[in-house]
């Protein structure tokens, strides 16, 4: 038994350290090909894109999972995993575009290894390199809602048609290098067979789910430690508003939630970029960043949530907003009679609709300025909509064209299913205590009703049986919501503590609990603590 043992773990020796295997079989050899070409051309498509903003196929797909897959599974993923979800997706199709490509042409070199000359297969890889571009103008980006030849993307058809060809190009190119190295010259082939076998290639895919895991991980953690915070008081001294764990009343940029439907959202460049007002107007408009910011602006608080926020969760923000009314733009276009919306396009094309009374409030707004700051990327640079009454998936980010239409149009999210009407839920949520407590205490959070206003918010400490009226802080505008208190000195015990919001039109919150979708979520927010 020592002896097949010892044995045993010798040839496994062998196994893991060899360097080099003794030959390589042709089909072997072709895939070390296949691979290295895709990798090659899929390497080049990253640089593209990231370098220059070009289309890029693996992007295209995740977007379009995003557009197909059912709300309650994008909830799900979007719940467990947050923005890592929208990464994974997209690290998972760029796997599976690298696949196809490396799997086209393993299959087109076991085609070829039996048909023609030497100079023919070589010859025919340009014809194989034009053939993948066509296919993936004709077919891939049709498919992918791109359009063909990607006319619908924000580079046009012929950048995207372009771009597609240098890939193309560069995929043949290196199928045509590697296939004389590896075919042709054994020897490469034997000496690279270790690091391109097919355990090493999935093992490389796992390791590089984990780097994007750790890298999301990792930035979250940066971002909470150092960079910024959780838009809640720190160090507080208890006295109403500044108490441990409250919301700031003001929540800072780089704590304002951040949500899109992108995998990378658009960098726009304001010497290009231009505003363009059409539709049913009188005279078409067209806006450089520059004669925006020269209209006349206003300043206004608004409170912005997102229709994906849970009960108690923090997809929501206070802020201080810059910008030109969105009426003062159309009534400088004239309108038309008959319009019903006004629709809203956005650089990564993500198009939205609000009802033309809203738009026509003087709360809307086209803003260029948050918090006293230029907008940042992540918040819709160089312009986006702010809409009183209304949830954030609404209020579009990086906006480029506003048009006027008679017509109810259905944007990005309504037509998965989500509701077009989208105005805000009356929500509250419990921020202090955030634990266990011993002698006075003061329960406090935040309220909010869209533009219905909050007019009362009530506190339960028994689940919900007894209500007690909290004090109320005067809100920062018509439109943002409202911190809140009750001071309360518990005898020892385990607590349920409740909230419930009262709107400005006297309908209370309700206890019925639903899940965000498909028009935002309800229910009262609780939580249990120990008094000492």
């Amino acid at each position: 038994m020592r002896a097949i043992i010892l044995t045993g773990m010798e040839i496994l020796k062998l196994d893991i350290y060899k360097t080099e295997p003794d030959t390589i079989s042709e089909r072997e050899a072709q895939f070390q090909v296949s691979m290295l070409a895709s990798i090659a051309a899929t390497a080049i498509a990253f640089v593209a894109r990231f370098v220059f903003d070009a289309p890029l196929v693996a992007e295209m797909m995740a977007q379009w999972f995003f557009a197909v897959a059912p709300i309650w599974m994008v909830e799900m993923a979007v719940g467990l995993l947050g923005p890592f979800a929208k990464h994974l997706a997209f690290l998972f199709c760029a796997v599976l575009y690298l696949i196809a490509l490396a799997a086209s042409a393993f299959l087109y070199l076991r085609y070829l290894a039996g048909h023609g000359s030497p100079l023919v297969k070589k010859l025919s890889l340009i014809g194989f390199a034009l053939f993948v571009w066509i296919a993936t103008m004709l077919a891939v980006m049709p498919l992918l809602g791109a359009g063909l030849a990607g006319r619908y993307l924000p580079q046009g058809a012929f950048a995207s048609s372009l771009w597609m060809l240098v890939v193309s190009i560069v995929f043949g190119a290196s199928l045509g290098l590697t296939s004389w190295l590896y075919l042709e010259k054994p020897q490469v082939a034997i000496a690279h067979a270790r690091f391109l076998d097919r355990r090493r290639v999935i093992r490389s895919v796992g390791y590089a789910v984990l780097a994007v895991a750790l890298y999301d991980i990792g930035r979250s953690l940066f971002h909470t430690w150092f960079q910024k915070g959780s838009g809640r008081v720190k160090g507080g001294d208890g006295v109403f508003p500044n108490i441990e764990g409250l919301a700031l009343e003001v929540t800072p940029t780089a704590d304002f939630f951040e949500v899109s439907k992108n995998p990378f959202d658009p960098q726009v460049d304001t010497s290009r970029w231009r505003l363009e007002v059409t539709g049913l107007v009188n005279e078409s408009l067209v806006f450089a960043y520059d004669e925006i910011r020269a209209l006349p602006a206003v300043e206004q608080y608004a409170t912005l949530a997102c229709i994906s926020n849970e009960v108690g969760g923090d997809l929501i923000g206070n802020a201080i907003w810059r910008g030109v009314r969105l009426k003062d733009v159309l009534e400088r276009a004239g309108l038309k009679e008959g319009i019903v919306d006004i629709v809203l396009t956005a650089s990564d094309d993500y198009r939205d609709s609000i009802p033309l009374d809203r738009a026509m409030t003087d709360g809307t707004l086209l803003v260029y300025e948050m918090n006293g700051e230029r907008l940042t990327p992540a918040h819709g640079f160089p312009l986006r909509l702010i809409v009183p009454g209304i949830y954030g998936m609404k209020n579009v980010k990086w906006i480029k064209r506003i048009e006027a239409v008679d017509y109810d149009f259905k944007g990005y999210w309504q037509r998965r299913g989500w509701d077009d009407r989208a105005e805000y839920q009356t929500m509250s949520r419990i921020d202090a205590p955030a634990g266990d407590v011993k002698g006075e205490a003061v329960i406090a959070g935040i309220a909010f009703a869209g533009d219905r206003r909050v007019s009362k918010v009530e506190v339960s400490i028994d689940g919900g049986r007894t209500w007690e009226e909290a004090e109320i802080k005067a809100p920062l505008s018509l439109n943002t919501w409202s911190l809140w208190q009750k001071k309360w000195t518990p005898p020892p015990g385990k607590y349920t503590i409740a909230v419930r919001a009262t709107d400005g039109r006297g309908v209370t919150q309700t206890n019925q609990y639903s899940r965000p979708d498909p028009a935002g979520s309800t229910g009262h927010h609780r939580v249990t603590v120990e008094a000492e």
